[in-house]
């Protein structure tokens, strides 16, 4: 049996209590497995950090704060040029990927159900445009390295629960 998510729901716990001090941010949301109670020990955090207006530079250089426990790795993607948004991702040192999106409201993110406000009020999900849910194919295919591995070892865990 793959388990339950007790390590992602302490990280997620202690992530939001820390983002709960930021006055740069409006809220946070967790999307995904987490969101939708489907989570299990091999699930990842997936966050959303909506940013006040005019402080996504703000909160961006912040996001190495962001870790609460030791960290194995991290690596960013962004922000784009020209948009207020970007993805910082990290490894807890007890094999939990973190990835947290940063993103103000007008950056052009769109935000698909399931999601969970964590920090902050039920309007904050209000800053994004509503899309349908994401389909798997429409990820990037030139995934970071690390992705690739936790995606095959969370396949991995999975089938052998199966067997």
């Amino acid at each position: 049996m793959v388990g339950a998510p007790i390590r992602q729901d302490r990280v997620l716990a202690a992530v939001a209590e820390r983002l709960a001090g930021w006055p740069e941010i409006l809220g946070a949301l967790v999307v995904g497995s987490l969101a939708v109670g489907t989570a299990d020990a091999a699930s990842d955090v997936d966050l959303i950090v909506c940013t006040r207006p005019g402080q996504f530079d703000a909160a961006w250089q912040r996001r190495r704060d962001l870790p609460v426990t030791g960290v194995l790795t991290w690596w960013d993607d962004g922000p784009e040029a020209g948009r207020q948004l970007g993805v910082h991702r990290w490894v807890t040192d007890d094999m939990v990927l973190v990835e947290a999106l940063f993103a103000a409201p007008g950056s052009g993110m769109r935000l698909a159900r399931p999601w969970r406000v964590v920090v902050g009020d039920a309007g904050v999900a209000s800053s994004f445009t509503p899309r349908p849910p994401v389909d798997r194919a429409e990820f990037n295919l030139d995934a970071h390295p690390i992705d690739r591995a936790f995606d095959d070892l969370k396949r991995a865990l999975r089938a052998a629960d199966g067997a």
